[in-house]
């Protein structure tokens, strides 16, 4: 018998608090628009499909969602929209998302030290093939881990996001400047950290419009398959 993700977030609250965060804050300058709102398929936006996998993952308290100031959020899916409801979805606008990719990560994890959490899994609204069980997986190794600082998504040994962040990397999150992420300070003799390796579908993202109409083409055939 499957538990449901009430049970299971109970059991969650008994270990590490978790946080989800979204990263949907780009400007999108090779695409020429913004990806979020990008459909691929019918009623389907780009940036909804790995917020709704983020949402199914049980050990989130919170899913935090970092986009840019004035978005519409009209690209949200259904399913964040009854989650912004319930609380546990969360939409943050971050003011300094133009200056790079490290402004919105320091905003999530502004949030997620407000929200008292011990880790913090990043993901990025651009990756639709983010499966909840590779979340799943990476929490797990974070949880399980010797003490690790981050759990990072392995391609084929690089770390890459997802990832996980814990709260003893998060001084030196603050500050990071510029289009970089958390990746720049892994080399860093201060943090330990591991990889789970995943597939590499996982960390296809949208940047240029071939790339989108690849990304189409293959989430109509996977959609086929199921």
């Amino acid at each position: 018998m499957v538990e449901s993700d009430e049970k299971a977030r109970a059991k969650r609250r008994l270990g590490k608090n978790i946080v989800g965060i979204y990263l949907a804050a780009g400007s999108s300058r090779r695409m020429g628009t913004s990806k979020q709102s990008l459909q691929m398929e019918e009623g389907i936006s780009l940036g909804g499909i790995a917020l709704v996998k983020a949402l199914k993952c049980a050990a989130f308290e919170q899913v935090v969602v970092i986009v840019r100031e004035g978005d519409t959020l009209a690209w949200l899916p259904e399913e964040a929209r009854q989650e912004r409801e319930s609380g546990r979805c969360r939409v943050v606008e971050c003011a300094e998302a133009s200056l790079g990719m490290a402004y919105s990560l320091r905003m999530g994890i502004q949030v997620a030290e407000e929200l008292a959490a011990d880790g913090a899994l990043v993901m990025l609204a651009d990756q639709p093939f983010i499966e909840t069980a590779m979340l799943d997986r990476l929490i797990d190794a974070y949880e399980t881990g010797a003490e690790y600082h981050y759990v990072a998504s392995g391609d084929k040994g690089v770390p890459k996001p997802p990832v996980m962040l814990g709260s003893g990397m998060w001084s030196a999150i603050a500050s990071l400047k510029g289009d970089v992420g958390a990746r720049a300070l892994f080399h860093m003799p201060a943090y330990r950290g591991g990889v789970v390796e995943a597939e590499e579908l996982t960390f296809m993202d949208i940047d240029t419009v071939p790339r989108y109409e690849e990304a189409k083409a293959i989430y109509k055939h996977i959609n086929t398959l199921s």
